[in-house]
């Protein structure tokens, strides 16, 4: 009922702008997010964007795994209810518990620009935008493999947009 009386607000509207003019967007009916999810895996789509999305059903999670492993390619969009999920097989690396914001217990002063895309990686070759700032993010774990995975990074070194391969498909 939120999304529909403040569609500004709907994790989906901005998705759905930015990728409508180059691509076949399918929302999900309403329902709940596995049954949506199931949806889209029988429709044999190959690519599906999670907007925040928690916890997952064991079961589903193996379906999504495979069909990963297949040459599907999943996007998740960290948020709140990510941060939350116990789910650490679905996204490419370990999240920390709870984020970083602006004022809070694992805060910034300022907001923070993003750095410079690596010569190497999928953003390659795009200009960073100096307008745009971060100030709210979901951490990742660090590790020897997370600067590996970083595909987008905050000026002070954070990750912000994490990705790999698996089989024949991609996690970001």
């Amino acid at each position: 009922t939120t999304d529909t009386a403040q569609p500004l607000l709907a994790s989906t509207f901005y998705l759905t702008r930015a990728l409508a003019p180059f691509a076949d967007v399918r929302l999900g009916d309403r329902g709940a997010p596995q049954q949506v999810i199931t949806q889209f895996l029988d429709q044999k789509l190959p690519m599906i964007i999670l907007a925040d999305v928690g916890s997952l059903s064991p079961e589903l999670r193996e379906r999504l795994s495979a069909w990963i492993e297949q040459g599907g390619v999943l996007v998740r969009f960290a948020g709140p209810r990510l941060a939350q999920a116990d789910d650490d097989t679905l996204v490419p690396v370990k999240l920390r518990s709870g984020g970083r914001t602006l004022g809070g217990s694992l805060t910034w002063e300022k907001p923070q620009h993003l750095a410079s895309f690596a010569p190497d990686g999928p953003f390659a070759g795009l200009s960073v935008p100096k307008d745009v700032t971060v100030n709210r993010q979901v951490l990742a774990e660090p590790d020897a493999a997370l600067a590996a995975k970083s595909w987008a990074s905050l000026v002070d070194g954070t990750p912000l947009v994490t990705g790999e391969h698996r089989g024949k498909g991609l996690l970001v």
